[in-house]
């Protein structure tokens, strides 16, 4: 069997579908599959698959599809700068993956709408189409336009001409796939939302490589947690969606009742120096260390005694799983699929999303009981290492394909 793994987005070291791409591939070579991968690399503005070494510059069709879909022929598609500009990208895309070839796949296992609408286009009608959704398109752009407006709501959004063009992508490329892979209920229930059939849907759990993981975190960090303090850690992109800034807020309360601790946070983005503004403005400045991007998470994780992820939507973060790998307890938002996570008091905490006295008041006393942060860390572990193996979720993702082939010969 052939099969392509091929996302619209960036194919990046710190972003959760690289993490869930590259292992799914190892571990599907390891089974007998052969596997390429496509995706985007923005900085040469490309189309390219990764592990052939294969590419196709988007700069050759840019002037083409910008004289085609102009303002004065297309006044409604040019309305909306960013639908716009999806589109624009979402065309380009479709040429590069055209150009470089998809029609020999046995399957093709788009990872996000974009690209399953996109791969449709091209395919040939009998070749068939897994789709996985690791997040709801809509609402994330939702929380985007949210951190300009705050006032904006999530019904106000979808019924917008924004929110309407997103949730057609998704409900487009649920359409056009042949099974839809999700590692949640929280997400395939934002998929049934817009009516698309149960019989469509496989949940299968994202997994870690834990041989990996572990001979990583063997591996000496390169600074010791300042003696007497314990380390609250983030891993992850410093974006609105992912909530730092909830973090940093909480961390401010929690310098009114102690200063024992200083957290640590790994990852980089648009807002690193938004955030680095918002911790000095509430005087957490000097407690707060962001170490920018980090090749060895699960060696920086060793050093950490508390794991927070504040996100204001994430599916099922590949970064908590790590951290309960590391033995930490975690504490997760009660929004999307992150409470499937977590057992309550018993591996970790949930907190109401964007709710900074209730994370702050919690880390207060957790950081007061060492009793209680070993056990619900060691239960952390013993799940994760139970429940997160890369083994099931290779063989899972090669019988879906292996149905949606047998799915796929009935379109002839």
């Amino acid at each position: 069997m052939r099969v392509l793994l091929v996302t619209y987005w960036e194919l990046t070291q710190m972003g959760g579908i690289w993490t869930y791409v590259k292992q799914l591939a190892d571990r599907l070579m390891a089974l007998g599959v052969e596997v390429d991968i496509m995706g985007t690399n923005g900085a040469k503005n490309e189309v390219y698959i990764r592990n052939l070494n294969r590419s196709f510059s988007k700069d050759k069709v840019w002037p083409m599809l910008q004289a085609k879909l102009n303002p004065t022929d297309l006044p409604q598609f040019t309305a909306d700068a960013l639908v716009a500009y999806y589109e624009l990208n979402r065309y380009a895309f479709e040429m590069g993956a055209a150009y470089l070839g998809v029609d020999h796949y046995d399957v093709i296992h788009a990872q996000d709408p974009v690209a399953a609408v996109a791969m449709r286009r091209i395919l040939n009608r009998n070749t068939p189409m897994v789709t996985s959704y690791h997040g709801a398109l809509a609402r994330e752009a939702f929380y985007d336009a949210q951190n300009s407006n705050a006032q904006l709501t999530l019904p106000e959004y979808l019924q917008s001409k924004r929110g309407r063009y997103f949730l057609s992508l998704e409900e487009r490329s649920a359409e056009q796939s042949e099974l839809i892979l999700v590692s949640s209920n929280w997400i395939k229930s934002t998929l049934t939302d817009l009516r698309v059939p149960e019989s469509k849907f496989r949940i299968i759990p994202y997994a870690v490589d834990i041989p990996a993981y572990r001979a990583q975190a063997r591996v000496k960090f390169r600074q010791r947690k300042p003696a007497g303090k314990k380390v609250i850690a983030f891993t992850g992109r410093l974006e609105h969606i992912k909530g730092v800034h909830i973090l940093i807020k909480a961390l401010s309360g929690l310098k009114k009742f102690r200063s024992d601790w200083v957290c640590w946070i790994a990852g980089e983005g648009n807002l690193m120096e938004d955030l680095r503004s918002l911790a000095n403005d509430l005087g957490v400045g000097a407690d707060i260390v962001f170490w920018g991007k980090l090749d060895n998470i699960p060696s920086f994780l060793r050093h950490a005694d508390i794991y927070v992820q504040p996100s204001l939507q994430d599916t099922q973060p590949f970064s908590v799983t790590e951290a309960q790998l590391a033995g930490l307890p975690v504490i997760v938002s009660g929004t999307a699929g992150m409470p499937e996570m977590v057992q309550p008091e018993h591996t970790g905490w949930v907190v109401p999303p964007q709710d900074v006295e209730a994370l702050s008041s919690l880390l207060n006393a957790l950081l007061q009981d060492d009793a209680t942060l070993a056990k619900v860390g060691a239960a952390a572990k013993a799940w994760a290492e139970q429940h997160r193996s890369l083994e099931e979720m290779g063989l899972r993702t090669l019988h879906v394909y292996q149905e949606a082939i047998q799915l796929g010969g009935q379109r002839i």
